[in-house]
């Protein structure tokens, strides 16, 4: 039992650390009250929206659940549902709110001198619900930049079908000459197939900046625009190595036996990323006219080279592994022999 010279000073600090306690607890309490709130408002919007997607909400009533949400809750909504709406649907949807209080705030940030973060935020926002009255603010921005807020447009104008926008981008590569290949060519593609003329035009005319020629050569491939396929082989002269290797690249996509013997050509290129891209694009094409040729590349100075030529002519069928099982006990050239060895082993392994 505690002497009572030790009771008092033992209660107070049990008192202290109660109260401390309690204190942590309430605190903890209250910033749970606002991480639940935006949950509950946020998911009122979207049943809301859904609701007047499939016909069961008026738009008027729409227009109220929008205008008295929170801006978050209402661009979080936004973003949650717009993400599964066909383009139809998005541009109705939009129509309905364009004069929604929130999407009038972010038009004017977009048009003012705010910060270029909260500028590419609202061009982002307005991507989401485009109408053709934000076309007009869309594509000053376009042009004001910068970059960020570039690319924010470009985006919300290609969900418009802007070939315009398409226009002014290609004539001013240097605009987004920073971006990354993937995100330069999913926004050309994002304009439709409408756009594919333009980016042949933008080829047949040049294109300043290689890494955005490569980008146009990227959508073009991945879209499959056969009638491209001219202009794109045209590029596996260019003196640009990162042309040359898109080029390749996009020829493997476009899936067409007609550019075999250009890709072979290549494949003699004095640099070694386009040597392997053209041996991967052969492969892509199962290109059995060229086994030959891809059979001198397993012995390639380029490991590179070495392995994209051996892997595939493992995609080639009998005459492609034929070839690897005569370079694996043949060959002079021990790398060729140990590459012909590795292809044939993932073949194999790929098909047990």
């Amino acid at each position: 039992m505690l002497a009572p010279a030790l009771l008092a000073p033992t209660l107070a600090l049990f008192l202290l650390g109660s109260a401390c306690a309690l204190a942590a607890w309430a605190a903890r309490g209250a910033r749970r009250v606002p991480r639940s709130g935006p949950r509950q408002h946020t998911g009122q919007v979207v049943q809301a929206l859904r609701g007047a997607l499939a016909g069961r909400v008026s738009p008027g009533a729409l227009r109220h659940a929008a205008r008295d949400a929170e801006s978050e809750h209402f661009w979080n909504a936004m973003e949650a549902i717009t993400a599964t709406l066909r383009r139809g649907e998005r541009l109705a949807l939009a129509a309905s709110l364009e004069c929604n209080r929130h999407v009038v705030a972010e038009r004017r940030v977009l048009a003012g001198n705010d910060s270029p973060l909260c500028r590419e935020r609202a061009a982002r926002r307005l991507g989401l619900l485009p109408t053709l009255r934000m076309r007009r603010g869309l594509r000053h921005a376009l042009v004001a930049g910068p970059e960020p807020v570039r690319l924010a447009a470009g985006r919300a104008l290609a969900v418009l079908r802007d070939l315009a926008a398409l226009e002014w981008l290609c004539a001013h590569p240097e605009a987004v000459a920073s971006r990354t290949l993937p995100a330069l060519s999913g926004l050309l593609r994002a304009f439709g197939p409408g756009a594919r003329a333009r980016l042949i035009g933008a080829l047949d005319r040049g294109v300043a900046v290689p890494h955005v020629e490569c980008a146009i050569l990227d959508a073009l491939g991945v879209s499959r625009c056969r009638s491209a396929r001219e202009r794109i082989e045209a590029r596996l002269r260019s003196e640009a190595v990162d042309v040359r290797v898109g080029a390749a690249r996009a020829l493997g996509r476009l899936g067409m036996g007609e550019s075999i013997p250009a890709l072979m050509l290549a494949l003699s290129d004095p640099a070694w990323p386009v040597r392997a891209q053209s041996a991967q694009s052969l492969g892509r094409l199962r290109a059995t006219p060229a086994v030959d040729a891809m059979a001198e590349r397993v012995a390639d100075a380029a490991w590179w080279v070495r392995h994209h030529a051996a892997y595939a002519l493992a995609a080639m069928g009998s005459e492609g592994r034929d070839a690897l099982c005569e370079l694996a006990v043949r060959s002079p050239d021990p790398r060729a022999r140990e590459m012909a060895r590795e292809a044939l082993a993932r073949a194999g392994a790929r098909a047990a």
